[in-house]
C-alpha cells in the first residue's frame, strides 16, 4: 500500500514541477503583453475603408473593404512598411479574394456576385471597374485593359506580354447571368477578338 502511496505521489510532484517549468517559459504575464500591445500601437495604424463604388455595390452581395496597415519606426528608422487587403465581409466573417498566381477558377468571386446582376454590353463597364477596387493591377504597369464579349463569354483583359494576353475569362448564359469565372494567363488567339 504504501508504494502505490508513493508512486502517486511522484508522480504528482513530477506533474506538478513540470507544469511550473512550462508556464516559466510563457511570457511574462499581463503586464508584458501590456507593454507588447503598447508598443504594436505606437509602431503600427490600420485603417479600414469601406468601398463604396456604385460598381461594388450594384455587383457584390457583400460590402467590400481596402484595408491599409502601416508599420513604422519599428528599428529607429525613418521608413514605413505598408501592407494593404481587399477583403468582402459576408456578414459572418471576412475573407480574402482568392488569389491569382497561374489560371485560377475563382468559386468564391461567382458565388458573391448579386443573383440579379446580369452582365452585358450596359454592365460590362462596371464589371471592369469592380475588378479594379478587388484585384487592382500595379502602378507601374501599362493599362492595358479592355474588355470584349466572344463566343458566349466575357474577357476583361488586364495584362499582355507580347502576344499572349491575361485577364478574367466570365461565362454567361444566355439571359447575362454569371455562371462561372476564372483568371486565364494566356488567351488563345482565338479567344482573342
Amino acid at each position: 500500500m504504501s508504494q502505490i502511496c508513493k508512486n502517486i505521489v511522484s508522480k504528482a510532484l513530477i506533474g506538478i514541477f513540470l507544469l511550473s517549468v512550462s508556464s516559466s517559459f510563457c511570457q511574462n504575464g499581463l503586464e508584458g503583453t501590456l507593454r507588447l500591445d503598447n508598443f504594436l500601437n505606437k509602431s503600427c495604424t490600420t485603417q479600414y475603408n469601406k468601398i463604396t463604388s456604385e460598381s461594388v455595390q450594384r455587383i457584390l452581395k457583400y460590402d467590400v473593404f481596402h484595408i491599409i496597415q502601416e508599420t513604422k519606426n519599428i528599428y529607429g528608422e525613418k521608413e514605413k512598411q505598408v501592407n494593404e487587403f481587399i477583403v468582402i465581409d459576408n456578414g459572418q466573417e471576412v475573407n480574402r479574394f482568392e488569389h491569382i498566381k497561374t489560371n485560377t477558377e475563382l468559386p468564391k468571386l461567382t458565388s458573391y456576385i448579386r443573383e440579379d446582376f446580369v452582365l452585358n454590353k450596359d454592365t460590362a463597364p462596371h464589371f471592369q471597374a469592380l475588378l479594379d477596387y478587388i484585384y487592382p493591377i500595379a502602378k507601374w504597369k501599362p493599362d492595358k485593359r479592355e474588355f470584349f464579349f466572344k463566343n458566349g463569354k466575357w474577357y476583361f483583359l488586364r495584362d499582355a506580354y507580347f502576344r499572349s494576353k491575361q485577364g478574367f475569362e466570365v461565362t454567361v448564359n444566355p439571359k447575362g447571368k454569371i455562371t462561372h469565372i476564372c483568371y486565364k494567363m494566356k488567351w488563345d488567339e482565338a479567344d482573342s477578338k
